[in-house]
C-alpha cells in the first residue's frame, strides 16, 4: 500500500489517520489489520446475516466485534451502524435489527471492497 492507496481510502470515507493511530503509525501493521478485517468479513458476514434477530448474545458479540474492527481501521460509518445494531441487540429490539440489517450489510460489503482495492 502506498500514499496513493491511502489517499484513495480517504476519498472513499475512511479515516486513515485514525487507523494509522491505532496501528501506531505503522503502514505495515495497518495493512495487516486490513487483511484481518477482510478475513473476518469472509468468515463472519454470513453468520451476522443468519444470527440477526435470533440468538441475541451471539449476534451482539458478532456486531460488537465488527464495530471495533471497523472503528480501529477508520471505517467510521460501518462502526456506527454496527454500534446501533449492537445496542438494539442488547435491548432485544429485533424490529430495529431486521429493519436495518440490509443497511449494515451493504455498508460492510462496500467497506470490504474499498479495503480490498487498497491492498491490491
Amino acid at each position: 500500500m502506498d500514499n496513493q492507496a491511502l489517499e484513495s481510502l480517504r476519498k472513499q470515507g475512511i479515516d486513515v489517520d485514525a487507523g494509522m493511530r491505532y496501528a501506531d503509525q505503522s503502514l505495515d501493521f495497518y495493512q495487516e489489520l486490513i487483511a484481518i478485517f477482510l478475513e473476518e468479513y469472509e468468515e463472519k458476514y454470513g453468520k451476522v446475516k443468519d444470527e440477526a434477530g435470533k440468538a441475541q448474545r451471539e449476534y451482539t458479540v458478532l456486531v460488537h466485534g465488527l464495530k471495533n474492527s471497523a472503528g480501529y481501521l477508520g471505517a467510521n460509518d460501518l462502526a456506527a451502524l454496527a454500534y446501533e445494531q449492537e445496542k438494539a441487540s442488547k435491548e432485544g429490539n429485533t424490529s430495529y435489527i431486521n429493519d436495518n440489517l440490509e443497511t449494515l450489510l451493504t455498508e460492510w460489503e462496500k467497506t470490504a471492497r474499498i479495503f480490498r482495492s487498497a491492498l491490491s
